[in-house]
């Protein structure tokens, strides 16, 4: 109990210089990784409610494109307003807070920036005035899940519903690097989620015309090494590829998917890993940066390179030929 009690008034404490440090800000910029996750949504909304702001006075960002059907279901039916914005545009606001993310993790340069709550590990030092870094725990909606709690504000059934996604993910429903921290709070707002809302976010729509593309990409499956790769051809939208590449994880034998598509000129190349491999990120980059846009985290990443770029540089951007060298490249990276 005492140690409950000394953990609360910590955390207290906390939110306390949070507060006072963003109160002469007439503008907070709340940042997220490139292609955000449940757990950054859910973290960068409880900071808004935690700061007491408005959507305008503390507007939640990226740089790049929530991709994911899942987790565009999630800002669509939990009504969460996310802003893309450019490098340049960060210069409107008075302070900048990060969230599920540090400095280092972008390509774009930041400087000092106001605030880091995160999970992972730092790769390099995290510039911030204020910082929370905790990487023994299992989601950052955990974190911000104590804030909340620490500071007596109200969580409604929209923020419980989005941290609590935010953490399930994050742990795998609590399967994976799950703490103590993570179950309490996972308990917490269990009781107050909309679990309507979650079934929905879980199993987002599927147009009719996207199953005879699934119906391809399970023709042209092959696994080697651990890893599944397909490449679906021409798709309608690029989400597509990102939600196969889920779809395709789930094959026995797979600790990897790597699920391509031609969209308006360019190919899109979603990569997927089990969590505990090596960083998708890391390997992405190394197989297709030099050809086209590449990056992402440890579980989950992409690469989108103009067609004429790869026929330049790689070979024929169609069919058969696309995909061997799809493979070729990736393996490689993957075992270099």
């Amino acid at each position: 109990m005492r140690e409950r009690t000394s953990l609360r008034a910590s955390a207290r404490n906390r939110v306390d210089r949070l507060r006072s440090h963003f109160a002469p800000a007439d503008r907070v910029l709340i940042m997220m990784q490139d292609d955000p996750d449940p757990d950054a949504i859910a973290s960068a909304l409880a900071l808004r409610t935690l700061l007491g702001r408005s959507k305008a006075a503390a507007p939640i960002a990226t740089f790049g494109t929530i991709t994911r059907p899942e987790n565009r279901a999630m800002t669509r039916i939990l009504e969460i307003d996310v802003e893309e914005i450019k490098a340049q545009a960060i210069d409107e606001y008075d302070m900048v807070a990060m969230v599920d993310a540090q400095p280092s993790f972008f390509e774009e340069p930041f400087g000092e920036v106001d605030l880091v709550i995160d999970h992972h590990p730092e790769e390099t030092p995290a510039r911030a005035r204020l910082r929370d870094i905790r990487p023994s725990w299992g989601a950052t909606s955990t974190i911000m899940t104590e804030y909340l709690r620490a500071a007596d504000v109200k969580i409604t059934q929209r923020l419980a519903t989005a941290l609590l996604y935010g953490i399930q993910t994050d742990t795998l429903h609590l399967e994976r690097g799950a703490t103590r921290a993570d179950l309490e709070a996972f308990a917490y707002l269990h009781p107050r989620a909309n679990h309507s809302a979650l079934r929905r976010i879980e199993r987002p729509e599927l147009p009719n015309e996207a199953l005879d593309v699934l119906a391809l990409g399970i023709a042209r499956r092959q696994l080697t090494h651990g890893v599944v790769f397909s490449h679906l051809g021409p798709v309608a939208y690029p989400e597509l590829v990102a939600q196969f590449a889920e779809f395709f994880l789930q094959i026995e034998g797979a600790e990897w998917s790597v699920v391509s598509g031609t969209v308006n000129g360019e190919l899109h190349i979603s990569v997927r890993n089990v969590g505990y491999v090596r960083a998708a990120g890391d390997v992405v980059r190394r197989a297709f940066g030099e050809v086209g846009r590449a990056g992402g985290h440890r579980a989950m990443a992409k690469a989108v390179v103009r067609l004429r770029d790869w026929q330049a540089r790689v070979g024929d951007p169609a069919g058969e030929a696309l995909q061997t060298a799809i493979v070729a490249r990736f393996l490689q990276a993957l075992e270099s």
